[in-house]
């Protein structure tokens, strides 16, 4: 019973973010044309799920000209008195919503230096420059994983 709940706990958060995006998508298309966030940048985030919070290395890598990012997240996990370490690369598509500020939403693979099976996951969430290049951040990944949980992350980055 509860492996189904989890499962459309995820498949209702995807919808969700689907449908956020879409409406996002909409009101986008009938306004101007918008640069959104544009170039790369490196930071720190703080990411909570399953009863554990990490602080992670977080960058993005934007490719001119297309609406296309490569994102990816360090984070070393002490749980239990083993330290675990986790590589989150993700592709994602990258949807202006004004001039400083995307919504995005991806895909990737979680990589565990530990005993942990490599996870497949979702991700989406929304940046936006909030001084002259400090951008923040903050991001959902929904595991495909039953035995994973969602993580929720927030952070801050300088953009180059």
């Amino acid at each position: 019973m509860r492996q189904l709940i989890k499962s459309a706990a995820k498949v209702s958060a995807v919808s969700a973010i689907a449908c956020a995006l879409t409406f996002v998508s909409t009101l986008s298309a009938n306004a101007q044309s918008k640069k959104g966030l544009e170039g790369h940048y490196v930071g720190g985030s703080f990411q909570t799920g399953g009863g554990i919070t990490s602080l992670n290395i977080y960058g993005r890598y934007d490719y001119p000209k297309l609406p296309i990012s490569v994102r990816g997240s360090i984070a070393v996990i002490d749980g239990s008195g083993d330290t675990e370490t986790f590589f989150q690369p993700a592709v994602t598509y990258d949807l202006p919503i004004s001039d400083k500020a995307n919504a995005y939403a991806g895909a990737g693979v979680a990589f565990s230096s530990g005993d942990s099976d490599s996870t497949a996951f979702l991700n989406a969430g929304a940046e936006t420059e909030i001084a002259t290049n400090v951008v923040a951040f903050a991001d959902l990944i929904i595991p495909f994983d039953d035995d994973a949980d969602t993580g929720f992350g927030i952070g801050l980055g300088y953009r180059f």
